[in-house]
C-alpha cells in the first residue's frame, strides 16, 4: 500500500547507451522535493548509438532501478522518458506567414531541416513568437523507428509512458531557473513567459555522448552533437598510459588538466580532445553568430554530465571562449536541503600513483578529489520536472 504523502507524479528515467538514471518528484505546496533517485550502469551492447540492441536486458535493468532505486521509494507505473539525442531533432525555424494554414506550412518546412520525410518521423511543434509577418517556431523530430522500440520495450517493463520527450528539451528544464513553472513541446494549453534576455549555451558531456544546447529567451534556439565522449576519453588514457579502466577514469577525473598532477600527463593526454572539443564549440558559436545574432552574445556556458568535472576544464574553456564557464546546478529548480543527498551526489576518488605507474612532482603517494556528481542527473531531474508541472496547465 502506499503512503498518502506518496507522489503521484511520473517518473523521470533517462535511458543512455551506457546507464539508466532515475528520479521521482513530489510537489507539496509550493516545494519541490525528490521521493526517488536512482542509477544503474549498463554493460556495453545492451544500447549502441541510441539503439536497442538487447530489449530483454534493458527491461530487466528497467525493472531493478524502478524497484530498488538508491533512495526512496518510486510510487507511479508512470513515466516522462527521454529518447536518444543522436537520433532527434529540435530547432528554432522562422516561418513566414501566409493564408494557407500553420499546421500545412510546418509539415512542408521540416523536411528542409531534418534528414527524413515526413512519413519516417513523429514530429511536434510550438509557436514560440508570433510577430506581424513571420513566426518563430519551435520544432521537435524523432524517427518513427526510434519511437516504437521505446514505446514497445517499455510496455513490456510495465511503465506507461506520458510522454517522450527531445534530451534538450529536459536539460535545459533542469539546468535553467527561467525554464519553470513549465517548457513543453506541444500546442495545446502553451503559455508564453517574458524572455529574460539571457542567452546560455548548455554543454552535456556524457559518457556516451556530449551535446551543446543555445538557449535565448525562454526557448532552445538549436543543438549540436559534438562527437566526443567521457568513455572515449577514459580509453584515450587507459590506452596511453597501459591503465586499466578503473584507474584510466580515476586518473582523468583527479588529474584532468591540470599540470601539477602527475606532472601533467593526463593533462597533455587530454589536450587535443580539450582542443577538438573547443574547436566544435567555436563552430558553433560561429553557426549562433551567423543565424541566430539578433539573440546578441551567450551570457554564460554551463557545463553538467559526468565530463564538466574534469580538473580545470571550465577555467579553460572560459579562457579560450572568453565567455564565464560554470558547472551547472541540476538542483536549481529543487526544494532540498544543500547536503541531503551529499552520500549520493558527492563521489570519492583516490589514484595510487604508484600503481599506476604514475609520478608526481610534489612525490604524494596517492592523489583523491571528492566531486559533486548532481549534475550527471540533469536529464532524469528536467523529465522528473515535466511530469510534475504537466497537470497543472
Amino acid at each position: 500500500m502506499l503512503l498518502t504523502n506518496s507522489s503521484t507524479y511520473p517518473i523521470g528515467l533517462d535511458i543512455s547507451d551506457l546507464s539508466l538514471k532515475l528520479v521521482q518528484l513530489n510537489k507539496v505546496r509550493d516545494k519541490i522535493t525528490i521521493q526517488a533517485l536512482g542509477r544503474l550502469n549498463l554493460p556495453p551492447g545492451i544500447i549502441t548509438k541510441g539503439e536497442i540492441k538487447d530489449k530483454p536486458e534493458l527491461i530487466k535493468a528497467i525493472k531493478k532501478i524502478v524497484s530498488s532505486p538508491l533512495f526512496g521509494k518510486t510510487s507511479s507505473a508512470e513515466a516522462v522518458v527521454c529518447l536518444p539525442e543522436s537520433k532527434t531533432f529540435i530547432k528554432l525555424i522562422e516561418i513566414q506567414k501566409s493564408p494557407n494554414a500553420l499546421t500545412d506550412i510546418i509539415g512542408g518546412e521540416i523536411e528542409k531541416h531534418v534528414p527524413f520525410t515526413n512519413n519516417e518521423i513523429y514530429y511536434d511543434w510550438q509557436v514560440i513568437e508570433d510577430l506581424a509577418d513571420k513566426y518563430f517556431v519551435l520544432i521537435g523530430a524523432a524517427p518513427k523507428e526510434i519511437v516504437n522500440q521505446y514505446t514497445a520495450m517499455l510496455d513490456e517493463a510495465k511503465l506507461s509512458p506520458i510522454a517522450l520527450e527531445i534530451e534538450p528539451i529536459a536539460i535545459a528544464r533542469s539546468l535553467l531557473k527561467e525554464e519553470l513553472p513549465d517548457f513543453k513541446l506541444t500546442i495545446s494549453g502553451a503559455k508564453t513567459k517574458p524572455a529574460t534576455g539571457l542567452n546560455y549555451g548548455l554543454i552535456d558531456i556524457g559518457a556516451d555522448h556530449t551535446c551543446m544546447i543555445f538557449y535565448s529567451k525562454n526557448t532552445i534556439l538549436f543543438t549540436v552533437n559534438v562527437p566526443i565522449s567521457g568513455e572515449e576519453i577514459t580509453a584515450k588514457i587507459s590506452k596511453v598510459l597501459t591503465l586499466t579502466k578503473e584507474q584510466a577514469e580515476k586518473a582523468k577525473i583527479i588529474c584532468g588538466m591540470d599540470e601539477t598532477k602527475a606532472n601533467g600527463v593526463i593533462k597533455e593526454i587530454l589536450a587535443e580532445t580539450i582542443e577538438n572539443l573547443i574547436a566544435k564549440i567555436k563552430e558553433a558559436l560561429q553557426y549562433y553568430e551567423n543565424y541566430f545574432s539578433q539573440y546578441g552574445p551567450l551570457n554564460q556556458i554551463l557545463l553538467s554530465g559526468g565530463g564538466a568535472n574534469i580538473t580545470n576544464l571550465t577555467e579553460i574553456i572560459g579562457q579560450k571562449l572568453s565567455i564565464e564557464v560554470k558547472i551547472a546546478n541540476a538542483l536549481v529548480n529543487i526544494n532540498e536541503e544543500q547536503n541531503k543527498f551529499a552520500e549520493l551526489f558527492v563521489e570519492k576518488h583516490a589514484l595510487d600513483l604508484k600503481t599506476a605507474k604514475l609520478s608526481s612532482r610534489d612525490k604524494e603517494k596517492n592523489l583523491s578529489i571528492q566531486q559533486n556528481s548532481s549534475s550527471t542527473y540533469a536529464t532524469a531531474i528536467g523529465l522528473g520536472l515535466r511530469g510534475l508541472f504537466i497537470d497543472e496547465y
